[in-house]
């Protein structure tokens, strides 16, 4: 069971994270990110994804000399449903905000109903676009 201090800190952070007033850092990998508080606090969350699709979590709160002084790690099969659902979500509003998510949706949806043609061909790798062909001997 997450401890009481740290499930209203999860909850206020997602709350604020989903108002667009938290502003969340990439740490390590596409699943762990990092929150900086103030003087050094931060928090993480992380997410692990095991075989057969069982996913587990971890937060960890740093003090200001960077020491880890709490941490909560959970998986779908031990931790009450409540709070492994409260985790997932944390875990999905701190990357939704990070990869801007919304953000990309909205400007999808306004680029395809804007306008009559959409996409645009790219470029080969190998292949110089048009006009700027290289003058190398190889």
């Amino acid at each position: 069971m997450i401890p009481e201090k740290l499930k209203q800190l999860i909850q206020l952070l997602t709350e604020k994270t989903q108002n667009k007033k938290a502003v969340w850092n990439k740490v390590s990998g596409n699943s762990q990110f990092r929150l900086s508080i103030s003087d050094g606090i931060s928090i993480t969350i992380n997410e692990w994804t095991e075989q057969y699709n069982d996913n587990s979590y971890e937060v960890i709160i740093f003090n200001s000399n960077g020491d880890a002084i709490q941490r909560y790690m959970s998986d779908n099969e031990q931790t009450p449903s409540e709070d492994f659902e409260l985790l997932q979500n944390f875990h999905k509003s701190a990357s939704d905000q990070y990869y801007k998510v919304e953000e990309t949706m909205d400007a999808l949806l306004t680029s395809i109903t804007g306008q009559e043609i959409i996409g645009k061909l790219d470029t080969p790798p190998n292949e110089a676009p048009p006009g700027e062909d290289d003058d190398l001997p190889f």
